[in-house]
């Protein structure tokens, strides 16, 4: 894909200064010229040094075959949101462990984790039941340099309060770190990075240099392919409190000298051009995505219709090209909730869906702030970017979910010409513990030190999404032809890709117009996806006359958990007056809703399914009108964390936070990167 240097300007403003261009200009300049590499550049797969013998794969690096290759894709579980103790908000907290233990602990070794003894020495230890495939540890890349300085005891700079604050010994040098990545100019401490910032760029090549090594060493290059990592870091601008954090993932072990942080690039274009022109431009074999997450604490920040900020629709389609390109997918779920969905976003129709409830983190109303303010939260207005979004506090908008910022993107189409957002999904953990992966409910440890026991997992929050209000996150699902670097990043750039809220259910998801009836039945209904229709992450081709749109949906449960209930499509279209819609359909295992749980022992009394599958068509397809579908798949209700441990307890052992506002139960569930159907196909007929 080439894009043009038209959007070039546009591209350098945030969101937060659309009408106010000149003022962050004069910080942004710097950016320019990469932008305008970014825009001048065709978007391709970096050139192969060594190719597979079938041309299943292509590979960008040396590395043996693969023995478990499958046209047909295999399911891959992983992990890419990993924190450890070189996160800057992991180190003030106590936590010692390295990606290297990360990586040990996905593939099934025990790790020590909080919380401490009085010599700071951890009392716990936890170990993953089921190894993953792959992960990717993402630590902050915004404090690298001082970390490295701040934790060399012989530097003259280690005594320093700010350096105290980053190891946890003061509060108020910590808060100078916080700061830095709240503001929309952001600039490095001057106290440890001197006054051009230069002391930290150059102290943060070590520790990114150790992720890389450790990220290489503990990956499986033989063809045994047990286990893949990719090498990573997070990009954590919370511009206003709002977040916009992204993970950087990249494809092989080729990456820039430097990881691009919120302070070099203070927006996602930013982002995005100094990336083009760091790897994909001075690197040869170079390639890269970002994947944006948390949306439902953005407050509007995270995605906006580029329809509505640009009047040029050229320039507009150029920046939504640039975005589908260099962020194909987004993580939908993790330890500070849900991002698939919102009851009620104004501009939209459609009936509740009380599944959009599970792990919400957002609500309406009034609420009190940490410093006894009074806060009403309210829907943002059209186009409208708030703040403290992070901290909950900010407005709610239609595009901090999943779900309705896929209508912003058909709406985008009919204005500009292209979708705006053609997102994949996953999720992942955000554990900063380094417990990748760690997502059993009944023996969640928290994702902070300070939610290292029951009773302090049990307090509900003030403002950030955690304690009772977090959960133990999610998995990001990948089918792929097999598990190694090459495969699984073409994969994610082609989206064929599903997040689970923490269980490993495989669903898979096929669109079509001649999706044959009895496609359940065949011995290798898969393979009749891909010959007669587009897997997920995918778009369906130009209507044949009459012709309905068909999907073949399917998904198998996770032997180690419960049982599935029933498999939904989600549908969103904006219909010829322009109204944004959706549509939830139950397609198969209705059956299975009658029952209830044993809220002692967690046993479900009603029935479900260790498989569903179902051939559905959609009777009221209409040619003229773009859509996406999407494939939710639901198991059996279970018991949430926060009454699973205290219902293993004694009665009389349990906490009495035990008694709150929790809900009891929850629906483990997997959702499926979207099928879109775009009608400027046949309007160009």
């Amino acid at each position: 894909m080439t894009i043009g240097p038209g959007a070039m300007e546009e591209l350098a403003v945030p969101l937060s200064k659309q009408n106010n261009a000149g003022n962050f200009m004069k910080h942004n300049n710097t950016h320019l010229a990469a932008l305008g590499l970014l825009l001048a550049m065709p978007f391709t797969l970096p050139a192969n040094t060594a190719s597979s013998s079938d041309d299943l794969v292509n590979y960008s690096e040396v590395r043996e075959v693969c023995a478990s290759r499958n046209a047909n894709r295999n399911a891959y579980f992983g992990d890419l949101h990993i924190h450890t103790g070189y996160s800057y908000d992991a180190i003030q907290l106590g936590i010692k462990n390295t990606p290297a233990d990360a990586y040990r602990f996905a593939q099934g070794e025990s790790i020590p984790i909080p919380p401490f003894d009085q010599n700071g020495v951890p009392l716990s230890m936890a170990q993953l039941k089921t190894p993953l495939d792959f992960a990717a540890v993402t630590d902050h890349a915004e404090f690298f340099g001082e970390f490295s300085i701040c934790t060399d005891t012989t530097n003259k700079l280690y005594h320093t309060s700010t350096c105290s604050g980053l190891r946890g010994e003061n509060f108020s040098g910590y808060f100078e770190f916080i700061k830095v990545v709240l503001d929309e100019d952001p600039k490095r401490i001057a106290e440890i990075c001197g006054a051009d910032g230069a002391a930290c760029l150059e102290a943060a090549k070590s520790p990114w240099k150790a992720t890389q090594e450790m990220a290489e060493a503990a990956y499986d290059r033989s063809s045994a392919c047990k286990f893949t990592t990719f090498i990573a870091y997070e990009y954590t601008g919370t511009t206003n409190s709002n977040n916009i954090h992204r993970n950087v993932i990249f494809r092989n072990a080729i990456v820039p000298e430097q990881a691009i942080s919120y302070i070099e690039a203070p927006t996602a274009p930013a982002l995005w051009a100094q990336l083009a022109e760091r790897c994909h431009k001075d690197l040869p074999n170079c390639d890269v995505l970002a994947i944006p997450h948390n949306s439902n604490i953005s407050a509007g920040a995270m995605f906006a219709s580029f329809a509505a900020e640009r009047e040029k629709a050229k320039s507009a389609a150029e920046r939504a090209a640039i975005r589908n390109a260099m962020e194909p997918i987004m993580e939908i779920f993790q330890h500070k909730g849900n991002s698939e969905c919102f009851n009620g976003l104004p501009g939209i129709l459609g009936q509740p869906d009380e599944l959009c409830n599970m792990e919400q983190v957002r609500t309406l109303g009034e609420k009190i702030d940490r410093s006894g303010t009074k806060q009403v939260v309210e829907f943002c207005t059209e186009d409208e970017v708030g703040r403290r979004g992070f901290s909950r506090f900010g407005c709610i908008s239609k595009n901090d979910f999943f779900r309705s910022v896929l209508l912003t993107g058909l709406q985008d189409e009919a204005s500009i010409g292209l979708n705006s957002y053609r997102l994949g999904i996953i999720a992942s953990t955000d554990t900063h513990l380094g417990t990748s992966g760690a997502t059993d409910e009944k023996t969640y440890p928290g994702h902070l030190v300070t939610e290292s026991t029951l009773e302090e997992r049990l307090v509900p929050p003030i403002s950030s999404p955690q304690l009772l209000d977090g959960n133990p996150g999610g998995l990001a699902g990948i089918w792929a032809v097999e598990n190694s670097r090459d495969a699984l990043f073409n994969a994610m750039e082609n989206r064929e890709v599903f997040g689970t809220s923490g269980t490993r259910i495989r669903p898979r998801f096929f669109a079509g117009w001649d999706i044959a009836d009895n496609a359940c039945e065949l011995s290798d209904s898969a393979a009749h996806g891909y010959e007669h229709g587009v897997p997920m992450g995918a778009e369906l081709g130009s209507a044949p006359q009459n012709s309905k749109a068909k999907f073949l949906i399917t998904a198998i449960q996770d032997p180690n958990a419960a049982p599935l209930q029933k498999l939904q499509i989600i549908k969103g279209w904006v219909d010829a007056a322009g109204n944004s819609r959706n549509k939830v359909i139950d397609v198969v295992g209705v059956e299975n809703t009658k029952g209830a749980v044993d809220l002692d022992t967690g046993v479900w009394s009603g029935s479900g399914a260790s498989t569903l599958c179902a051939v559905y068509e959609d009777s009221e397809f209409d040619v003229s009108q773009s859509a996406y579908y999407y494939l939710r798949a639901l198991e059996v209700p279970t018991l949430r964390w926060s009454w699973a441990q205290c219902a293993a307890l004694p009665a009389k052992k349990r906490p009495v936070a035990c008694d709150n506002d929790a809900p009891k139960t929850l629906q483990e569930m997997a959702w499926t990167s979207p099928i879109w159907y775009s009608s400027l196909k046949e309007s160009a007929k």
